[in-house]
């Protein structure tokens, strides 16, 4: 569909604010205007464009273009996940992961084994931060889930073992110095599941499960170094990366041809700066296992069992038959909102597939497509129509998911009225201050006067083709005339020469923003 001009903002499914008595522009037809000069751009002759602003308090509709049609927004489709599971647990809900003694203990030796009780806590100590708080990246540094996928990737603040590690020191806390039987982790609040695109959704985390790759070049014609990160028996590292030259390409790659053995090839330029990879873990519970047992033994906790291999989890006792007396050990984790504001401001894939699955376990499933029932009900209940949100998976990663203009901007408008209302406006991207809008419109007026979560969706083809499928933003903007407006801007099919292309996509799409926020 081709741009339309002004004049054609107006008419069929496209409105904008009706003109004053006057006859004077009003603020929304400068809107429109503007909107209009941005989608006749050369770039956007294939796409299709739509969207809707809305007063606030009012409802009122201040500018729409095919508000009802269905986009592929890609991570605004977070909003739906992240809204229900703060629907269902609430913003002030913890994540409390158990460990448990099975047998009794005499002269500090337990003669049974420890069981770990996975809670689906992402993070699990790792991003802690004073008062509570859990770290997060800002662009242009990139979070560590991105690293194999954006430049400028970076580790995230804190220690992945500081969870592990606390509960190790409850268990000697407890009395026992000794393990005669086996380490456990218990993963099953919910079925671990891989049907999302983004990966593994396990109820049990360590490092997010990720192993870190920090590459970091040598003199030229050397291997280069790598840190490993968290460094457990589970993974040895097969450094095969050379440094080359300064001012050459950097190409990493990162694979795991035998079970256990990680190995990066490729090459890194003299003189650059340290470049992060990472590994996705393929078995989260045997994982975490191996981990737990290394943190015991720095705490003083003997384990007679193996630390490495599958995880035992013939040994687990029934589900649901643990004893508070025979709890040794708890982490308890920062507040649902901290974990909201770290999914929505790094757009965390994966966590936001977690909070589909947990919102599953709320229904009493441990499937997680269940939770995407939760989903449409929690949006329907804010005033989103049955048709107007199909999500395929939290993330809004998978390409068959789409929603209108129409419904995001409703679920914006009346989410604030939720009690959860307040940690969910906190937990979005503030334009030009943090998260993945840090670096954009920075200079603008309307920098720190817009809250909104970006989202694209960019594949490409084996001709070396790049399409933008979805591009959007949804959130609120503070007017400068002190009105308070609700927005949802998407555009899709924009062919791209390169991959960075989309960049140029979201400074068009944050123009618009500018434009609402100055004009209305």
């Amino acid at each position: 569909m081709s741009a339309l001009g002004a004049a054609g903002l107006l008419a069929g499914s496209a409105t904008a604010a009706r003109p004053s008595a006057s006859g004077k522009a009003t603020g929304a037809d400068k809107v429109a205007k503007i909107i209009a000069r941005i989608e006749a751009k050369p770039r956007y002759r294939h796409a299709d464009w739509g969207f809707q602003i809305l007063d606030q308090r009012t409802g009122d509709v201040l500018g729409a273009q095919n508000a009802q049609k269905m986009f592929d927004p890609g991570s605004t489709m977070k909003l739906y996940s992240v809204s229900t599971a703060l629907s269902r647990y609430g913003t002030n809900y913890r994540f409390r992961t158990p460990v448990y003694r099975q047998g009794t203990v005499s002269g500090g030796t337990l003669g049974g084994s420890l069981v770990l009780v996975g809670s689906g806590d992402l993070t699990l100590g790792l991003r802690a931060e004073p008062g509570g708080r859990l770290a997060y990246a800002n662009l242009p540094a990139v979070d560590h889930s991105y690293a194999d996928q954006l430049p400028g990737a970076v580790l995230p603040k804190g220690d992945p073992m500081a969870g592990l590690d606390e509960l190790a020191r409850d268990v000697r806390a407890s009395g026992i110095t000794r393990v005669s039987g086996d380490v456990v982790v218990d993963d099953r609040l919910f079925a671990p599941y891989d049907g999302f695109p983004d990966g593994l959704i396990s109820p049990i985390w360590v490092n997010e499960n990720l192993v870190d790759l920090l590459v970091k070049p040598g003199a030229v014609g050397q291997p280069a170094s790598i840190d490993q990160r968290p460094l457990t028996a589970s993974y040895t590292v097969d450094n095969r990366v050379v440094t080359v030259r300064a001012g050459k390409p950097t190409t990493l790659n990162v694979s795991e041809p035998t079970p256990g053995t990680i190995e990066v090839t490729g090459q890194i330029a003299a003189g650059s700066g340290p470049t992060l990879k990472v590994w996705e873990v393929d078995d989260p519970a045997a994982f975490a296992r191996t981990a737990f047992i290394a943190a015991l033994q720095r705490a003083g906790v003997t384990v007679t069992a193996t630390a490495t291999g599958p995880n035992p989890a013939t040994l687990l006792p029934p589900k649901g038959s643990y004893q508070a007396a025979d709890r040794v050990g708890e982490h308890v984790s920062s507040t649902l909102s901290q974990y909201a504001k770290l999914i929505l401001k790094v757009s965390h894939n994966r966590g936001a597939d977690l909070m589909t699955c947990l919102a599953a376990v709320r229904r009493g499933s441990t499937d997680c497509e269940d939770g995407l029932t939760s989903e449409v009900q929690t949006a329907s209940g804010l005033g989103v129509p049955y048709a107007g949100v199909i999500p395929m998976d939290g993330a809004g990663s998978d390409d068959q998911g789409r929603t209108t203009p129409a419904a995001l901007a409703t679920l914006l408008r009346h989410v604030v009225r939720a009690p959860y209302g307040r940690a969910f406006v906190d937990a979005l991207p503030i334009l030009g201050r943090d998260g993945t809008l840090a670096n954009v419109e920075s200079r603008s007026p309307a920098a720190g006067r817009s809250q909104m979560k970006t989202g694209n969706r960019v594949v490409s083809n084996a001709a070396g083709q790049i399409i933008v499928l979805g591009n959007s933003l949804a959130g609120y903007a503070e007017t400068k005339s002190g009105r308070r407006v609700v927005f949802m801007i998407a555009v899709g099919n924009v062919p791209t020469r390169t991959a960075a292309g989309f960049f140029r996509v979201v400074d068009d799409q944050a123009a618009m923003v500018v434009a609402i926020q100055q004009n209305l």
